[in-house]
């Protein structure tokens, strides 16, 4: 469990260090544990993944070498993830929620030579096109029959002593996080071991997080945020993750209380229930430090709601794949106590390190006087240093050490951010600029109105035109198409107003929760 191996040092860092530090600094403290199941101390997670990192290195193969995880909420995940960090190979995370078709192509894109799998892929690991590409496969599994280790096996084959390839140039790759791909195919976005210990560190302050901090995860560890953005920095801190197998708002809620949870992330769509439960409960989550929105943007009233149900522990916050998964921006406690104007559209002000930039199609610097609209662009010690195996992708948007988001946005006299949209759903109508938020925030003021988007289709005319998409509740209530284009006639200008809306029963969305736009288009 113990090394007198050197932890850090200028020329070399293993982002694995931060869970051998916590071993040797709090052996018995609990590191990970299921809601309902079994918990791993620190001493347990760092000589698991030591064992893991050497039964990796026993079967031939090496540093660099791509090692893809295609498995469901389990404390084995993050085992088989640091052990490949430890033992210097490149984590593919694998989405769960991916068909056999986008998991092929992260696997061919990456050239993985090896699986981490559990009893819920099984069946599409099956299904892969290209399986025998892969020379080993460890499942968590006990009953499938994949020509597969088991993972227990796998774990014990492994020696317990520290792996000996630790350590390395903090440059070397270590994850591959595939984009969203809400456009097409999703990119692996470089992550060293460099970018995940920078998004460590400006998470625990963008977060708020304590020491020894508690959070709730209901996400999912193999999006591409989970592990680097929110583990891995609780890990720093001497914390405790405890998983939820799946997300489910009330026993959010509940956990909170029972674990005297510090921290926790909700995504957009729960809002309204959460507050809801708090308000009919009563409960004030005393334990609770802060709380971050995370995955979509929410409308403004939502968050206003979030506020009102529990103070100023909202951090509202614009982050990316490309910045590890972490924040790029983020708000504060003083930002919602003080009820700053115009703070519930903003994502807050960079985070530490971090420096974004207003920019035009040109490539010139915009004023950040709050009005002026442009790119967003910016650059961290978290950013990814480019994309796997696609040099014109990472010419695109790597440049001069500036990522160029696809973000539009404003940025005001302070420093606050303000995202409007992205730059491909802009819509260019007749010569004017829509952005599509401004349409489904209108749209999201019609009672009866749960969901919307809006994209620009061809128009022969106007070159293009804005179409909503509305999902509406299902009730007698729900407003008609001619009751919301009256709305739409008194909230915006004629050019603005949706050409044609289309009732649907959802959204497409991606498995990061970002509506596929395209799709619709």
């Amino acid at each position: 469990m113990t090394t007198t191996q050197p932890l850090l040092h200028s020329a070399a860092f293993n982002i694995g260090s931060l869970v051998r530090i916590g071993a040797q600094r709090m052996p018995d403290r609990v590191a990970i544990r299921m809601l309902d199941g079994i918990a791993v101390t620190y001493a347990e997670l760092d000589a698991n993944s030591d064992r893991i990192a050497n039964a990796l290195l026993g079967t031939g193969l090496s540093s660099g070498d791509r090692v893809a995880i295609w498995m469901d909420n389990d404390v084995r995940y993050l085992e088989a993830y640091l052990a490949c960090l430890k033992a210097r190979m490149v984590v593919v995370q694998c989405n769960v929620r991916h068909t056999s078709f986008e998991a092929q192509h992260m696997l061919d894109d990456s050239g993985a030579v090896a699986l981490f799998f559990d009893d819920s892929t099984a069946e599409r690991v099956e299904a892969l096109e290209n399986r025998e590409a892969l020379q080993l496969t460890v499942t968590t599994g006990v009953n499938r029959d994949c020509a597969s280790l088991r993972y227990d096996d796998f774990l014990a084959s492994g020696r317990p002593t520290p792996p000996t390839l630790t350590f390395g140039s903090s440059d070397d790759l270590a994850v591959l996080a595939y984009t969203s791909g809400t456009t097409g195919l999703a990119k692996g976005a470089r992550l060293t071991h460099r970018s995940l210990r920078s998004i460590s560190q400006t998470n625990q302050v963008a977060n708020r997080y304590t020491i020894g901090s508690t959070q709730i995860f209901g996400l999912s560890l193999s999006s591409s945020a989970g592990i680097p953005a929110h583990v891995l920095p609780h890990l720093a801190v001497g914390g405790t993750t405890i998983l939820m197998t799946s997300f489910d708002t009330p026993r959010l809620v509940d956990a909170i209380d029972r674990q005297r949870a510090t921290f926790t992330v909700l995504p957009g769509p729960p809002i309204v229930d959460f507050c809801t439960i708090v308000r009919e409960q009563r409960r004030t989550l005393p334990s609770l430090q802060s709380l971050l929105h995370g995955t979509a943007k929410a409308p403004e009233e939502q968050l206003e709601l979030l506020v009102d149900a529990i103070g100023p522990r909202l951090v509202e916050g614009w982050g990316m794949t490309e910045n590890s998964g972490g924040l790029v921006a983020a708000t504060t406690a003083l930002d919602y106590s003080g009820r700053r104007p115009g703070i519930f559209s903003s994502t807050g002000r960079p985070v530490p390190e971090t420096v974004v930039r207003l920019i035009d199609e040109h490539g010139n610097n915009l004023p950040h006087d709050g009005s002026s609209v442009g790119q967003l662009i910016m650059r961290s010690g978290s950013l990814a240093d480019g994309y796997w195996n696609n040099e014109e992708a990472t010419a695109k948007s790597f440049r001069d050490g500036w990522y160029h988001t696809g973000d539009v946005g404003k940025i005001d006299e302070e420093g606050y951010i303000e995202v409007l949209d992205r730059r491909t759903d802009l819509i260019i109508s007749g010569g004017m600029n829509i952005y599509p938020s401004e349409i489904e925030r209108v749209l999201l003021q019609i009672p009866g109105v749960v969901e919307c988007a809006v994209v620009g289709v061809h128009h022969e005319k106007w070159g293009s035109t804005p179409v909503a998409y509305v999902v509406r509740a299902d009730s007698a209530a729900s407003p008609s198409l001619e009751e919301i284009g009256f709305f739409c006639r008194q909230q915006l200008a004629s050019y603005k107003q949706p050409s044609r809306i289309e009732f649907t029963s959802a959204l497409p969305r991606n498995v990061g929760g970002k509506v596929m736009r395209h799709r619709l288009q």
